[in-house]
């Protein structure tokens, strides 16, 4: 089940509440429906028809979203067929099948960026904050040295050992310069 955070850190707010559940794709289809019959044959909302598709697909699923997709238009057909009876049913079913087609086709786009954009947000949470300076990490709003960090996330011990390129910096640091004395312009005495 895809869901998605509308209600920001603090609890979730009435909508992202409602839109947990199927029957509330369910409802809304049924509400654009009933709207498009009571309206009259002068007032089309088969347009609408994207919301319940559009949500289901980002919020809940893609099945109930395809699932929409079919059941809208067959509701509108249905309510042109055996109300308004205004053209032949051929067209009528053209009509249905070119809707279903729209959106089918968005339900699928709709819940392929859901999972992307879903997989992204996994991802930049995933990433780990180092501090340029002190080297520490931060995990779960606190700062720790990075072998902290290793064992409380991933309950890794650590040992420590020093890289060759260190070690040759280390021993360059430690061992003081050779001087070289300058060339003596006294010469030491002759000997006869």
């Amino acid at each position: 089940m895809n869901t998605c955070d509308l209600g920001g850190e603090g609890r979730p707010r009435v909508l992202e509440r409602i839109l947990r559940f199927g029957w509330s794709y369910f409802v809304i289809s049924l509400l654009i429906l009933i709207v498009d019959l009571l309206t009259g044959k002068y007032l089309l909302f088969p347009v609408l028809f994207v919301l319940p598709v559009t949500l289901a697909a980002w919020h809940y699923s893609a099945r109930w979203a395809y699932f929409m997709a079919v059941v809208l238009p067959l509701g509108r057909l249905l309510i042109v067929e055996f109300v308004e009876q205004t053209h032949p049913f051929l067209f009528s079913a053209a009509n249905a099948a070119i809707r279903m087609a729209v959106l089918l086709l968005l339900a699928f786009l709709v819940d392929r960026v859901s999972r992307q954009t879903k997989k992204l947000k996994q991802r930049v949470e995933e990433l780990v904050k180092v501090c340029a300076w002190s080297r520490t990490v931060e995990y779960q709003g606190e700062w720790l040295s990075f072998e902290a960090y290793l064992k409380r996330r991933f309950n890794l011990d650590t040992t420590h050992g020093i890289s060759p390129d260190e070690a040759e910096r280390f021993v360059m640091r430690s061992v003081p310069p050779v001087k070289q004395s300058a060339p003596s312009t006294d010469r030491p005495p002759a000997v006869s």
